[in-house]
Parts: C-alpha cells; sequence; structure tokens
C-alpha cells in the first residue's frame, strides 16, 4: 500500500513535469534548442548617397551594376536583401544575378557559377520608397571569406536620392545596357559604394552565429586599401574563420564613417540599433565602439553622456538577447580632435568601458593595442594610416585590432574549466 505522503509527492513531480512540457512543447521550444536556419553573411548600413558617391556617365538608370561582397560563412543557400530607405520613388530592379568572382578588384566573373536571383518567383521587382526587400531563398554554393558579384539591371525609375553604403573599400562598376551576366565588362565607370544591396544570409546548421560590428569609421575602415579586405572586422573574421572553434561566427561590419553616438535624429548608433544590429538574422553578439567623433566636436565634457548612451545600447542589445563587447576609443593625439578636454572626455569613458558599471559582457581594450608604450594619449607611428592623422589605423593597425579582439572573444567565449578538468 502506498502512503497518502509518497502519493503526494509522485503527484507533486507529475504536475511540475506537466507544467514543464507545458511550457516548453507544442507551442514553445526550449530557448536553448538550436536549429537550422537563416544567418547573416555579409550586411552593410545603409545611407544616403552624395554627389562622390552617385555614378554618372554611365548612371545606374538603365544601366548594369556589378558590386563585390566577401561572405563571412558559407551554405548551399542564400538569399539577398535590398534597401529603397532612402528612395524617393519605386526603385525597379529589372534583373539581379549572383556568381563568384574571379580576382578581386577586376569585374571578371565565373560564369558557371553565375545564377539568377527572384522575388517572389519573377525576375523582376519595384521596391517601394523607404521599404526593403528580401528575395526568395536561392540554391548557390558560396564559401566562407569567397568574394561574390551581385550584378543588377536597373530600370528606368531609380529617384534622385540613392540608397547605398558609401564605403565598401571594394570597386563597384557601372556600365551601359543590361550586361549581368557578361563574364567581364567594359566602358566601365569605377566607384567604391555599394548600391541598394545591404546584406546576403545563408542557410545554415544550428550553432551558427553572427557578430556584428557597431562603430564609426574606425569600424568601417578608413585607412584601409580598397580590395584588400584589411578592416579590423574583415581581419577578426580572417581570425575567427581559421580556428575550427569559431568558424561558425560570421561578422558583419556595420561602421558608418562619422557616426556619432548622441544626437536625437539620424543614423546614431543608438537610432540605428534596430535595423543594423538587433534585426540583422542569427545576431548573437555586437562589439560597440563609437564616440570618438562626439569628442571631437565637443565644446563641453560630455563623458557622461556617452556613457549614459552605452548603458542604453548594452540593455537593449541583452533585452532582445544579444552580448555587448565594448571597445575602449583608439587614441587621438596629433589629430585636430585632440585636445585635454577631449583626452579627458576619451580615458572617461574608455575607464568606464572596463569597468564592472557597464553592464556590457566584457571589453577589448583597443586603445592600449594600437597606443604608443611612452604616451598612450597617441597611436604607434606603425599603426597609423597612409596619410597620418593619427586618427584612423592603417593595414597594420586594423591588423593589431583585430588580433585584440580575437584573442579577447575568445576568452570571453571559453567554456569554463571543471574541476575534475583543473
Amino acid at each position: 500500500m502506498i502512503k497518502p505522503a509518497k502519493i503526494l509527492s509522485l503527484l507533486t513531480a507529475l504536475t511540475l513535469l506537466v507544467s514543464m512540457f507545458t511550457a516548453c512543447g507544442a507551442d514553445a521550444e526550449p530557448e536553448e534548442l538550436a536549429v537550422d536556419g537563416w544567418v547573416a553573411s555579409w550586411g552593410t548600413a545603409a545611407q544616403t548617397a552624395e554627389m562622390d558617391q552617385t555614378p554618372t556617365d554611365p548612371s545606374l538608370r538603365d544601366n548594369t551594376c556589378r558590386q563585390v561582397i566577401r561572405a563571412s560563412i558559407g551554405g548551399d543557400k542564400i538569399r539577398l536583401t535590398f534597401s529603397n530607405q532612402y528612395g524617393n520613388i519605386p526603385l525597379q530592379l529589372e534583373s539581379v544575378h549572383i556568381a563568384k568572382l574571379v580576382n578581386a578588384g577586376s569585374p571578371e566573373i565565373d560564369t558557371s557559377t553565375d545564377t539568377v536571383i527572384t522575388f517572389g518567383g519573377e525576375e523582376s521587382v519595384d521596391i517601394e520608397p523607404g521599404a526593403t526587400m528580401t528575395s526568395d531563398e536561392i540554391p548557390f554554393s558560396v564559401d566562407a571569406l569567397e568574394l561574390l558579384a551581385v550584378s543588377i539591371k536597373f530600370g528606368s525609375f531609380i529617384g534622385s536620392t540613392i540608397t547605398c553604403h558609401k564605403e565598401a573599400y571594394a570597386s563597384t562598376w557601372v556600365c551601359e545596357g543590361n550586361h549581368v551576366s557578361d563574364e567581364t565588362l567594359s566602358g566601365v565607370k569605377v566607384m567604391g559604394s555599394w548600391y541598394y544591396l545591404v546584406g546576403m544570409d545563408v542557410w545554415s546548421s544550428a550553432g551558427t552565429e553572427a557578430l556584428v560590428c557597431l562603430g564609426d569609421s574606425i569600424t568601417d575602415g578608413v585607412g584601409a586599401n580598397s580590395n584588400q579586405y584589411a578592416t579590423w572586422p574583415n581581419k577578426l573574421d580572417e581570425l575567427l574563420k581559421s580556428d575550427p572553434d569559431t568558424q561558425n561566427i560570421s561578422v558583419i561590419n556595420m561602421g558608418i564613417s562619422g557616426n556619432f553616438i548622441l544626437g536625437e535624429w539620424g543614423e546614431t548608433a543608438k537610432n540605428r540599433l534596430q535595423r543594423d544590429v538587433l534585426s540583422i538574422p542569427g545576431v548573437k553578439y555586437c562589439v560597440l565602439l563609437i564616440g570618438i567623433n562626439d569628442i571631437g566636436f565637443s565644446q563641453e565634457n560630455i563623458a557622461e553622456d556617452i556613457i549614459e548612451n552605452y548603458k542604453a545600447i548594452i540593455q537593449m542589445c541583452h533585452e532582445a538577447g544579444v552580448k555587448v563587447y565594448a571597445g575602449t576609443m583608439t587614441p587621438i593625439k596629433g589629430n585636430s580632435y585632440y585636445s585635454e578636454l577631449h583626452e579627458k572626455i576619451r580615458t572617461t569613458v574608455n575607464d568606464f568601458v572596463m569597468s564592472a558599471d557597464s553592464g556590457s559582457d566584457g571589453y577589448i581594450d583597443f586603445s592600449a593595442a594600437v597606443a604608443r608604450d611612452d604616451d598612450p594619449a597617441q597611436m604607434k607611428d606603425e599603426y597609423n594610416c597612409a596619410w597620418g592623422d593619427f586618427l584612423h589605423p592603417g593595414p597594420a593597425g586594423y591588423e593589431r585590432m583585430a588580433e585584440e579582439a580575437y584573442d579577447r572573444l575568445i576568452t570571453f567565449w571559453a567554456e569554463p574549466v571543471s574541476e575534475e578538468e583543473k
């Protein structure tokens, strides 16, 4: 005979199991259950093209534009996203193709890989002003760090305002007529921006994740050489791909040159957080490095304002399940941005970033990585950009930043050692 106390214990256990099943059963999956899905392999932040970024002779209208992206992670199925966010009329894409690029800096493609991109089964699509459009899922095999050419034949209507990303640090070619499937292009206008194309996702196995780098020109890559993929996010991507334990993490560069963290309007880091970080497919991590432009233009001590915005961004990321690794702002002595006031702001914010008060999931000390040993307020000469502005790193500086980021990130991601393993 089972005693009443035993019956009560069994009923309690059964009730607990039922409640657990209800919470995690037919209508919900456990949060920790990983599944296959779309993960960003490449992306960029949308901006408005100015005169320097607007192709002329030939223009985009009724012509072909071939632009290059580098996949961060590979897969056998892709989709592309286009944005007409800043357009004033519907954008006409008459035909979009993707193919493997033969060599960086050249418009030549491997025609055996030329593939049509469709939208709802159709080759052409109109994108309304302010809208984005994601293509159908397309069977297309791509490897990590592989260069791809996306060729667009535009229609007669693109509008007077072009949505682009100004600093691609990769060549884009524009030529007259429809040449989306041509092996190479002639009579081209060479540009250095991306037009309307803002994302490529790949269908990925469970456990694949995206890391988004949110920042200003130092993240965007001012100082890097075109077609050499030498920004610190590029170099971090290569380091992650060389490590079997981190090959499943994509790196998406969402830097915008001249970006600010403060301000109520425009493309400030906080205002574009939802678009450029939290909406990225598969996003799990964010590296935040922003504020140096605010400091450079400040007339008063704005350290607390920057810190409050850092806290807000970190909180918003955490609420969305995204971990944040904050970076210290790199030295500016020798640049017009430098003054005693500005250096005080920079070091105050950096001290906050490296403190437990930041609320971040860890910090990356970019500043110490590139600073002079005898003067931490200035960047080492060997890390300075080619024109020596002591604000933007050159390729060696970006490589050093990537190494610092990689070393810190793998430390954050390392599994804790159990007592038995010690």
